[in-house]
């Protein structure tokens, strides 16, 4: 009998530590999937897009994407993610430079609570529109989670991510709390996501061949 409780907790140890293993594995690739994507999309140059799609959450964002529009990069933009019952004057009175589009290539998307949502919202926006080429515009940090998001809805569109605001390398050495912050979670909340498309895209591939 002990012999045979013996062997059942050294088991149950050793399916935990190969289990353990697994995550630790899961978890360094996650990492390292992120800061790789982190330092290919860490850049803002962009010569023409049908569109661009800024994710809101600071005025950089909008002061980046309005300079798109101004150098004719695009002439079309969706500002997705525009809480509450705010409106286009309201973000004019923040970012001025949007002023002068306001009437004519900005659209306003209120529905997006989340990165996920942003990316429903604009796969929406850019399908209903027939655009073809956009640019991504949000944070450094974010950036990989959101083309992630992105172009798990939009697989046959072209994608571009444009980095709003400094570059990382600056804004860590600046020492920016809310970018270490960010930096810090990033890496998680992205590794959630890659694993949940992952797995919705073989649900939709077994399903499909049920």
């Amino acid at each position: 009998m002990m012999d045979h409780a013996m062997k059942r907790v050294f088991g149950f140890k050793r399916l935990l530590s190969i289990s353990l293993v697994i995550v630790l594995m899961i978890l360094i690739m996650g990492f390292v999937s992120y800061f790789t994507a982190l330092a290919r999309y860490d850049q803002n140059e962009i010569t023409s897009v049908d569109a661009a799609i800024v994710l809101t959450g600071g005025p950089d964002r909008l002061t980046d994407a309005a300079r798109l529009l101004s150098s004719g990069v695009t002439k079309h933009l969706l500002i997705s993610g525009v809480g509450g019952r705010a409106d286009l004057d309201d973000l004019v009175r923040v970012v001025p430079a949007l002023a002068p589009y306001s009437s004519c290539c900005i659209d306003l998307g209120h529905q997006a609570q989340n990165t996920r949502g942003n990316a429903e919202e604009a796969a929406l926006w850019a399908r209903e529109k027939d655009y073809k080429s956009l640019a991504i515009v949000t944070a450094g940090f974010h950036l990989p989670r959101a083309m992630l998001e992105v172009r798990a809805l939009l697989p046959d569109r072209t994608l571009y991510p444009y980095r709003a605001g400094l570059p990382l390398r600056e804004q860590v050495f600046h020492g920016r709390i809310s970018t270490l912050y960010a930096i810090t979670l990033e890496p998680i909340k992205y590794m959630a996501a890659l694993v949940r498309i992952n797995i919705s895209k073989r649900v939709s591939h077994t399903a499909n061949l049920g």
